[in-house]
């Protein structure tokens, strides 16, 4: 059985959630890293930049070669590469769908059980786009993961609504909403990953679903 708590309506008190303390951990580090390469700009060292898509970008052949420039960076690319961001709009855009899907995706699964979905999908929205770009790269941002979110959210909503025969209402208009502006920041930069988006969100669905369906109740520790 799911917890008894009713996910589909606003908290009584009409105050908003607080983020758990891995999602604020992702927002410092995401604006750090790019406050530190814009001052770096700044200074005339361009190359800061250059270094950070480097060392810290996807690369697609570079997982199909199976090593990199250093020892391990096959794995670490598929972590750091989210925290890079093309610029201003590109780090806004996610920060802001990030805080919004939290919220929500927080009081339905958890903190933990969300970490674990971010962690997934961003593992599997580099994965295909390493699978249907072999030549791409460098890829950043974390749009990846954060479509893993709101297709976890929409799994999630979908599969307990149809258990407890509930509509979804203001939660379906919310995920359209973070949809849209993802969509909206897809056609401002071209050079979007869109397969990356992809990967996230199908594996967010499929998380989300199965979490739905086990029941298990939401922990609210992390």
């Amino acid at each position: 059985m799911v917890a008894r708590s009713e996910p589909f309506v606003a908290m009584r008190d009409g105050s908003q959630p607080r983020l758990p303390l891995w999602v604020r951990a992702v927002i410092v580090l995401c604006c750090g890293v790019q406050a530190a390469v814009m001052a770096a700009d700044l200074m005339g060292y361009p190359i800061a930049r250059q270094a950070a898509l480097i060392f810290g970008g996807f690369w697609s052949p570079v997982v199909w070669a199976g090593h990199g420039i250093f020892p391990g960076h096959v794995l670490t690319m598929f972590l750091t590469y989210g925290f890079l961001h093309a610029g201003l709009l590109h780090l806004g855009m996610n920060m802001l769908s990030l805080v919004a899907l939290a919220r929500e995706l927080n009081r339905l699964i958890g903190p933990r059980r969300m970490a674990l979905v971010y962690a997934v999908t961003q593992v599997a929205a580099a994965l295909l786009f390493a699978a249907m770009t072999p030549d791409g790269g460098p890829m950043i941002g974390a749009s990846g993961a954060i479509f893993g979110l709101a297709g976890a959210l929409i799994g999630f909503a979908a599969v307990s609504g149809w258990r407890r025969r509930r509509p979804l209402g203001q939660l379906w208009r919310g995920v359209a909403l973070m949809v849209v502006l993802n969509v909206a920041l897809t056609v401002l930069m071209p050079s979007i990953a869109w397969e990356a988006h992809l990967g996230g969100i199908v594996a967010g669905l499929v998380m989300g679903a199965a979490m739905a369906l086990t029941g298990s109740p939401r922990s609210s520790a992390f």
